[in-house]
């Protein structure tokens, strides 16, 4: 009597835990829990939950992407004015065209120095992504190894990035500018805020 108990009772726990263990399996990480369950993306998170773009991330999107995803410590580079105009609604567009600036279409894996390839991001910008020790992109300095989530790559970066017309850019020499129209860029500087509020209307909803 007593067995029969005891298997009764070991019965209903286990039907009790299999449909939260199937729920859990079933349950596919997507970027955002990485991004928002990592304290270096604390940052990035509020900055994606204020442009509301968070449907690129938790799987709403169904893009096959690479996201390089700056750091706490890349937003801390950043001049302080910037991140804080960045904050205020009326500068959601601008926001908005940031944050998809780092978030391109389609992954590649096993890069080695030298090795590079012409990717897009989600603004229709066409960028040469280029192996070279640390550096992708020249200013792209990755911090860590990527973290795959299903499909898609998170890419940890020391710096927040934007995207310019090469010419504007007096680091590259002319046959440079001349091959790659575009470049990506670190926003460390006031000259490089400035470039990017020349590329960018802060009017924009």
């Amino acid at each position: 009597m007593k067995m029969k108990s005891l298997r009764f009772v070991l019965t209903a726990i286990f039907m009790a835990i299999l449909p939260q263990q199937v729920l859990a399996d079933g349950h596919k990480k997507t970027m955002w829990d990485v991004i928002t369950n990592d304290d270096r993306f604390a940052t990035f998170a509020v900055m994606v939950e204020n442009a509301g773009v968070e449907h690129l991330f938790n799987g709403k999107t169904a893009i096959n992407a690479t996201v390089y995803v700056p750091t706490n410590f890349a937003f801390s580079t950043v001049p302080q004015a910037m991140t804080s105009a960045l904050r205020f609604p009326e500068n959601k567009g601008p926001l908005s065209k940031l944050i998809k600036s780092h978030y391109f279409i389609g992954t590649v894996n096993d890069m080695e120095e030298g090795d590079y390839f012409m990717t897009t991001n989600i603004n229709g910008d066409q960028i040469r992504i280029e192996q070279e020790k640390n550096l992708f992109v020249k200013d792209m300095i990755i911090q860590s190894d990527p973290i795959m989530v299903g499909r898609n790559k998170i890419v940890p970066i020391e710096c927040v990035m934007f995207v310019q017309p090469s010419i504007s850019d007096y680091r590259l020499s002319m046959e440079q500018q001349q091959e790659y129209p575009i470049t990506s860029c670190c926003i460390r500087t006031i000259a490089e805020v400035s470039a990017f509020v020349r590329s960018t209307d802060f009017t924009s909803d």
